[in-house]
């Protein structure tokens, strides 16, 4: 199995990003420039009919650069700290590094505009496989796309997320992505993973929309689902799936 990560790619979606910034804080620089002079240099005078259009330009022009410098400073935040590797990703590509051969391509760290952001992918003849890797602790129940956790003295809590609402919204959008990209009829399932072995990590699930597992056991929950057909696409498809989600 190759386990890779789209360094290259990520990189220049970096680069982008503070280009963009760069970009953004010279407009701001700009903008917050003229609204100086129209403030300590005045252009009109109070009594002068144009003045409350004169006073608005110059309010709008510092309120514009302001915001638009902070919206740079995000830009510039992301394109520091976009990552370029996920490391519960390469964990989990090593241990399926040992379950499946040659034919699968494991990409870590999935980041593309039409997409978004996907934990990782395992593409092969089964089809696509999208991940949601979790490291949190604790005791978890999952029914559905349902999920609970269990708090002092035995009560229970709904989770605010769920990652399986998540892993979903990435196999549709995975599906759409290949869709546009003339793969006919791509095979896309999900798994939600958890890194954490017992006792650290308990989960529990009752028909669970999308497979749930342990590392140790990701093999044996995805038999009947994800391997449960080895030949769904062929050699040529699987090399242009791998290649679309990795470029």
């Amino acid at each position: 199995m190759l386990n890779l990560v789209p360094a290259q790619a990520l990189s220049r979606r970096s680069q982008r990003w503070l280009l963009l910034a760069t970009s953004a804080a010279l407009v701001a620089a700009l903008m917050l420039v003229v609204s100086l002079l129209l403030r300590f240099l005045p252009l009109v005078v109070p009594s002068n009919p144009s003045f409350p259009f004169y006073t608005a330009v110059h309010n709008s022009l510092l309120l514009g650069g302001g915001g638009l410098l902070l919206a740079a400073g995000g830009a510039a935040l992301r394109a520091l700290t976009w990552r370029q590797d996920n490391q519960l990703a390469l964990r989990t590509g090593e241990v399926l590094a040992a379950l499946v051969d040659e034919r699968f391509v494991f990409i870590r760290n999935v980041s593309k505009r039409e997409i978004g952001y996907i934990d990782a992918v395992l593409v092969g003849p089964p089809g696509v496989l999208v991940f949601r890797i979790c490291d949190q602790r604790g005791v978890y129940y999952n029914e559905g796309n349902k999920w609970m956790m269990q708090q002092d003295q035995g009560r229970w809590r709904p989770l605010k997320w769920s990652p399986t609402d998540e892993v979903i919204a990435d196999i549709r959008k995975v599906r759409e992505y290949l869709l546009r990209h003339q793969i006919a009829a791509p095979q896309v399932f999900g798994v939600v993973v958890f890194l954490n072995e017992p006792p650290s990590t308990v989960v529990t699930v009752h028909n669970p929309t999308v497979p749930v597992a342990h590392l140790d056991e990701l093999h044996d929950r995805l038999l009947s689902n994800y391997f449960a057909l080895m030949d769904r696409h062929d050699a040529a498809t699987v090399t242009r799936i791998a290649e679309l989600l990795y470029s």
